[in-house]
């Protein structure tokens, strides 16, 4: 599946175009971004869930017309949605997708947005069952977006625990070894779940994708064992991801193309397909601005204890909240109101508070300028080097001293 000329696309471009079965292609990291997409569907009361004991539904019996508003209602992803989603309808590969064991949780008082669905997609050419649990990111509820930013700072949250037993229930159910894996957060959840489930269960895992999902704090991965698992881990980012390089260390990532640019990349429709030969648009490694903030990122959170996050996390969205909007789509529709309401909010923070977050911000704005003089630094030498070169090649020779 080679071309003189290779074709360029996003994920529905490639739902549209390759149409060969799991048995005659096998899954690939592209149909990994495509499921954990489509969980970002919202489809609670139209498929079985986890206590139910019923039978995988089709893709195409839940979409139906009276469904369209509660399905889509995800405003970030809408039309994109709406277009993998007719993608998927008209598409060989996936014709046979069935779901099932489907879980949506949003509990404010716990500070948990949890989803998760099971997908069955056919058979492969070893005429088994192809299964993938995927976990949904964060979606538009703020509740989501605070879990989010404590993810990266508590160990383990609600919602990893959650992941861990839907994988455990879910895989109970499953007569074969899976695939699992999320975007964003999901990929967080996806690999908490496979390292702190027992060896028996981590042996039916075939592959563990996390799509620009944040990593963890050190001691969570020692606690976890997650050495276990980690040459089952697939992690893909974009090449100026953020978020998935939070708390990421080491180089065991696949970097891809994205038609956007910095955090806009986050979004997995601006990934870059190779149609013809399904695959990501592979890059060398991230973009140098990308490693400069992740890594001024990473050093901030581990630099703070529980109790510093606690109270930053609390004044952010106790701040957030003011502004009576449940979702980002609230908080847009009438962002006057909601901006009136942040405002107000935090002329009433007290000067105690107010100086807890002020210190804390004033870490991380010391680290990032160390971290950015030490990439300024870093240029230069590199500027350096290649004047060097140029002049040698032309048998000059020049000597400056590096920085």
């Amino acid at each position: 599946m080679t071309g003189s000329c290779i074709r360029m696309g996003n994920i529905v471009d490639y739902v549209n175009d390759f149409q060969y079965t799991f048995s005659e292609h096998g899954f690939n990291d592209v149909d990994s971004l495509v499921l954990c997409q489509l969980s970002y569907l919202k489809m609670k009361h139209l498929i079985p869930g986890l206590e139910d004991e019923k039978e995988f539904i089709p893709f195409q019996e839940i979409l139906k017309e009276e469904n369209e508003g509660q399905i889509f209602a995800d405003e970030r992803y809408r039309e994109d949605n709406r277009k993998l989603t007719e993608a998927v309808l008209g598409s060989r590969r996936f014709a046979d997708l069935r779901l099932n064991y489907y879980v949506d949780i949003l509990d404010k008082e716990m500070e948990v947005q949890f989803s998760a669905v099971t997908y069955l997609l056919g058979e492969e050419a070893e005429k088994r069952n192809l299964y993938y649990i995927a976990y949904r990111g964060t979606d538009e509820n703020l509740v989501g977006w605070k879990e989010d930013f404590t993810l990266a700072f508590s160990e383990p949250v609600v919602g990893q625990l959650y992941a861990a037993r839907y994988m455990r229930k879910a895989a109970g159910r499953l007569p074969e070894n899976f695939y699992l894996g999320g975007h964003s957060k999901g990929g967080n959840l996806a690999v908490f779940a496979a390292m702190s489930s027992s060896m028996a269960l981590q042996e039916r895992i075939r592959r563990v994708y996390s799509h620009d999902g944040p990593g963890f704090k050190p001691q969570v991965l020692e606690r976890y064992e997650y050495e276990r698992i980690a040459d089952k881990v697939r992690k893909i980012l974009p090449e100026s991801s953020m978020v998935g390089m939070l708390l990421e260390r080491g180089d065991s990532y696949n970097v891809v193309g994205s038609s956007s640019h910095g955090l806009l990349q986050h979004n997995p429709y601006t990934w870059t397909v190779d149609v013809e030969n399904a695959s990501f648009e592979s890059r060398e490694e991230l973009k140098n601005g990308a490693r400069f903030m992740d890594g001024a990122l990473t050093d901030w959170v581990l630099r703070l204890d529980d109790e510093q996050v606690g109270r930053f996390s609390d004044v952010l969205f106790q701040v957030l909240a003011a502004s009576e909007a449940d979702n980002l789509i609230d908080f847009k529709a009438d962002w006057k109101k909601s901006l009136a309401g942040v405002l107000q909010e935090l002329r009433e923070v007290d000067d105690e508070t107010k100086r807890e977050v002020e210190e804390i911000l004033k870490e991380l704005f010391e680290i990032t300028g160390k971290t950015g003089k030490k990439e300024i630094q870093s240029k230069i030498s590199e500027g350096i080097r290649k004047v060097q070169e140029k002049f040698s090649k032309k048998g000059i020779d020049i000597c400056c001293r590096s920085m």
